[in-house]
């Protein structure tokens, strides 16, 4: 098992917007973002078909971080896919 890599917001937004998911819409007043997933993607019954990202951090603890990378793998996206879309 490989350490959980650390990144940040910006990463984040740069990794999923390569992994296709595109811009809901820009919330005023909210430090989140959302994205949805990509077209051609079924989630799972109960999860949502979208990701919220907060944003304005450098880089986010450990924990989030794991919480991220466990979202992206339930659309199907493998581990080292995220990791090159990270880099």
């Amino acid at each position: 098992m490989t350490p959980t890599p650390k990144f940040g917001s910006k990463d984040l937004v740069n990794c999923v917007i390569g992994l296709g998911f595109t811009l809901h819409r820009k919330q005023t007043g909210t430090s989140h973002i959302k994205y949805d997933c990509p077209k051609g993607i079924k989630t799972e019954a109960g999860f949502r078909p979208f990701i919220m990202i907060q944003m304005g951090h450098k880089v986010y603890d450990k924990n989030a971080c794991s919480r991220y990378l466990g979202e992206l793998k339930k659309f199907g996206f493998t581990e080292e896919k995220i990791l090159s879309c990270l880099k």
